[in-house]
């Protein structure tokens, strides 16, 4: 197993957003140029995540986050691993690895394929036009460990910390259950714990994920 290194780069103090963090756009529209997309490195870990346009539910029934799961999955899963996510209902939390041929070009025509598709898909269902989601989806570069297990925890709270749900673990569009349960899913969760500062023993790993972040924003727009 060839275990991805998180890559420690110089960056702005006009792009941090907190120490470790550098936010990226993945402007995934067909008219940019090649160069435009030479912006996320193989063997790093990336937050991706973007919102319904104008906060709109991105998902107006169950089946359709399934549904968005199924696809992310197939889609991207040649240029990337997924280490944790959480859909709600107007956005979604992606934390993943770049693999080692990772390919910038294929992965942004995966990613638009598959919020273009989607979008036709949600279009038709609810007999709606326009776009789905915001423009740019984001991407911030993870840069130190504790901050990949702040944000693999911040993303798994994020249910919770919206009032959805009073216990994480009832969220059925997370991956928590994975790595608290070993339920199947589309996370590298043996991946997922060689990378990130998280306990491999349930009792503590529940523990860790209900412990309080003091900068939820440093994970927001």
């Amino acid at each position: 197993l060839m275990i991805p290194k998180v890559l420690r780069l110089a960056i702005s103090c006009s792009s941090v957003i907190m120490e470790g963090a550098k936010v990226i756009n993945l402007e995934y529209e067909w008219h940019h140029s090649p160069q435009a997309y030479k912006k996320l490195l193989p063997e790093s870990i990336y937050h991706i995540y973007n919102r319904g346009n104008n906060k709109q539910v991105i998902f107006p029934q169950e089946r359709n986050y399934a549904y968005f799961l199924s696809k992310a999955h197939h889609e991207l899963k040649s240029e990337i691993d997924f280490l944790a996510y959480c859909l709600m209902p107007n956005h979604f939390h992606f934390l993943v690895s770049t693999k080692s041929e990772y390919n910038s070009l294929k992965f942004t025509n995966a990613l638009r394929t598959l919020l273009s598709s989607y979008t036709r898909a949600i279009n038709k269902q609810e007999n709606t036009t326009g776009s789905l989601f915001q423009q740019n989806t984001k991407s911030v570069e993870i840069d130190t460990d504790s901050y990949v297990s702040t944000c693999f925890h911040y993303i798994h709270q994020n249910p919770l910390k919206a009032g959805l749900i009073q216990k994480i673990e009832v969220w059925p569009y997370h991956s928590f259950n994975q790595y608290w349960k070993n339920e199947p899913g589309i996370c590298s969760t043996d991946l997922g714990r060689l990378l990130i500062n998280i306990s491999s023993e349930p009792n503590q790993f529940y523990k860790d994920s209900y412990r309080v972040i003091q900068d939820r924003n440093a994970f927001e727009d």
